[in-house]
């Protein structure tokens, strides 16, 4: 079992997302000890962690629910295949398009550094010339 902080630490995340996410429904209800605090289990984290996969690929709470439906249950029809299987094939588009774009900024940063490199080298350059030229004087 797991107390509140430890599972805030480890998925870093905020007390109010893990109570917010147990009271759609998202998460199970937490057991509770003595005290009235959360003890999640590591069916609780397990279920969370695929929550948290699902969010930072850019699914929205709706699309979650029905993830996490579709992933939990053993019965499928075709459709409801077809309907998880579609779900997870636009998270998989967007992913795609977004790591297109931090790729076009990482090659955007690169150049910047390659370029302020360049100056910087014919500065220093420029600087050990005159450096040299007092010298001679």
């Amino acid at each position: 079992m797991y107390a509140i902080k430890t599972v805030v630490t480890k998925y870093d995340t905020t007390y109010d997302t893990l109570r917010y996410y147990e009271k759609i429904g998202l998460l199970p209800p937490i057991h509770r000890n003595a005290q009235g605090q959360r003890q999640y289990t590591d069916a609780d984290l397990a279920t969370l962690d695929r929550i948290l996969h699902l969010r930072r690929l850019g699914a929205d709470i709706p699309t979650c629910q029905k993830l996490i439906a579709l992933l939990d249950n053993s019965e499928l029809t075709l459709a409801q295949y077809d309907q998880g299987l579609a779900l997870l094939g636009t998270l998989e588009t967007n992913l795609a398009h977004q790591i297109e774009a931090l790729q076009q900024q990482q090659q955007y940063l690169a150049q910047k550094i390659d370029h302020l490199q360049h100056q910087r080298t014919l500065l220093s350059q420029r600087n050990m010339t005159n450096a040299g030229d007092k010298v001679k004087k």
